[in-house]
C-alpha cells in the first residue's frame, strides 16, 4: 500500500523545436511555390520573408502561369498576370486563364513571352479574334492551343478569324464555340505539322463533316469534328416547343417543358 500512495515523479516536459520556414532551400521553396500556384504566391506566400521573396522572383519558377482559377476582380487579376510574365524573364512557356483575361493582356504576353509553347484560354469573352490573331503571330513556337467558350470562330462578324502559319502548332482543341467550316479549314491550312485537332464539343454554324475537309485533314492523327450544328439544335428546339405546344391545347397535366 506505501508504495502505491508514492507520489509519481514529474516528467521533464518533451524537447520541442520550432523550424524556421524561412531557411528552408531555394530548390525546396521552388516545389513549395509550385503547388501553391501563381495566385496564392502573388497573394503573399512570396512575402512571408526576405529568402522567400528572393525564390519568388526567380524566372525559372514562373515557365507556367496557371491563373484558371479567377480570384478577384478582373483589372487585378490582369494586374497579377502581367506580374507573373514580368518575372517569368520572357522565359513563359505555358499561360493558362479564364474570363478575365483581353486582348491587351495577350499582347502584353506576346511582346514579353516569345517562347510561349502553350495557351489555354477559358470562357475569355473580351478576347477578339483579332487579339487572338496577334498572339499567334508574336509566338511563332506555339504548340498546344485550347479554348473554351467565350470566343466566337464562326467568322460571320466584322472580326474575322486571321491565322498566321503556326509550323510549331501540333494540338488544337476547342469547346464550347460556335464554328465554322472557313475557320476549321484555316487552322489546318496555317498549321501543317498539326497532330489532334479537336472540335468534337464546338457548335457548327455550318456543314463542317464533308469529304473536301476530312481530305485536308488526312494528315491529321487524331481529328474530332463538331458532333452536332447549330440548325440541328434549332430543329431539335422547334420539335420541343412544337410538342409542349400540343401537350398545353391537351390540357395534360404532364404537359413537356424544356
Amino acid at each position: 500500500m506505501d508504495a502505491m500512495l508514492m507520489p509519481v515523479p514529474e516528467l521533464p516536459p518533451p524537447e520541442t523545436t520550432t523550424r524556421d520556414w524561412s531557411e528552408l532551400p531555394v530548390d525546396v521553396l521552388s516545389v513549395v511555390f509550385a503547388e501553391l500556384g501563381t495566385a496564392e504566391i502573388l497573394m503573399g506566400a512570396g512575402i512571408v520573408s526576405s529568402s522567400w521573396l528572393h525564390a519568388a522572383m526567380l524566372p525559372h519558377l514562373w515557365r507556367c502561369v496557371d491563373m484558371a482559377q479567377g480570384v478577384h476582380h478582373d483589372a487585378v487579376c490582369c494586374a497579377m498576370a502581367k506580374v507573373a510574365v514580368d518575372r517569368s524573364g520572357g522565359r513563359l512557356e505555358v499561360f493558362k486563364a479564364t474570363d478575365f483575361v483581353d486582348d491587351e493582356l495577350l499582347k502584353y504576353i506576346g511582346h514579353r513571352s516569345p517562347g510561349l509553347k502553350s495557351l489555354c484560354l477559358d470562357s475569355c469573352s473580351m478576347v477578339s479574334n483579332t487579339g487572338l490573331t496577334q498572339l499567334m503571330a508574336m509566338t511563332p513556337l506555339l504548340e498546344d492551343l485550347v479554348l473554351r467558350s467565350g470566343l466566337d470562330l464562326s467568322d460571320e462578324f466584322d472580326d474575322p478569324l486571321v491565322i498566321p502559319t503556326m509550323h510549331q502548332l501540333r494540338q488544337i482543341a476547342l469547346g464550347g464555340l460556335y464554328i465554322s467550316r472557313k475557320a476549321l479549314t484555316k487552322f489546318v491550312d496555317s498549321c501543317p505539322h498539326l497532330e489532334l485537332l479537336d472540335a468534337s464539343e464546338c457548335i457548327a454554324v455550318d456543314v463542317v463533316d464533308d469529304d473536301a475537309l476530312r481530305a485536308k485533314c488526312a494528315g491529321i492523327k487524331t481529328l474530332k469534328l463538331p458532333s452536332y450544328s447549330a440548325a440541328t439544335d434549332a430543329m431539335a428546339t422547334v420539335a420541343r416547343l412544337y410538342y409542349y405546344l400540343a401537350s398545353e391545347d391537351d390540357d395534360d397535366d404532364d404537359a413537356f417543358y424544356f
